[in-house]
């Protein structure tokens, strides 16, 4: 599904705090995965890959109550160094989303308070679904 990795690659054009995206199945197999350049892990793959199948549970969990609230959008997990980004693309595959939560980089001071463009990132995530 070419629509997956274009997605990726959109996405890390927009924001250079994107550290890590990937579209997984929903049996938590990452698919697709893109990582920004000169940025290490702070987590392990293996521990990403089990996050992941966490995440898929908790949005099988969050579709039992779609009809009294609607549709789930997105879910974001904020921690002093990243925020990590859960967004359900359809009903097989899921975004995971990794971004430093610096409020700049070169002077590494933390920003709890730094904003996530939720908005672009959803209209960058509503176009390559509905391109086909």
């Amino acid at each position: 599904m070419e629509k997956y990795e274009k997605l990726l690659n959109m996405l890390m054009d927009f924001n250079s705090d994107i550290r890590f995206a990937a579209v997984c199945d929903k049996d938590g197999k990452i698919l697709w995965n893109s990582k920004r350049t000169n940025v290490k892990n702070m987590v392990p793959m293996t521990d990403t890959k089990k996050t992941l199948q966490r995440a898929v549970n908790a949005w099988d969990e969050r579709s039992k109550i779609t009809g009294m609230v609607g549709r789930g959008l997105y879910v974001i997990a904020a921690y002093e160094k990243i925020k990590r980004i859960t967004i359900p693309l359809d009903n097989k595959h899921i975004l995971f989303i990794s971004i430093d939560n610096f409020h700049s980089k070169a002077s590494n001071k933390k920003s709890y308070g730094h904003l996530v463009e939720m908005g672009k990132i959803m209209s960058i995530v509503d176009f390559v679904n509905s391109a086909n």
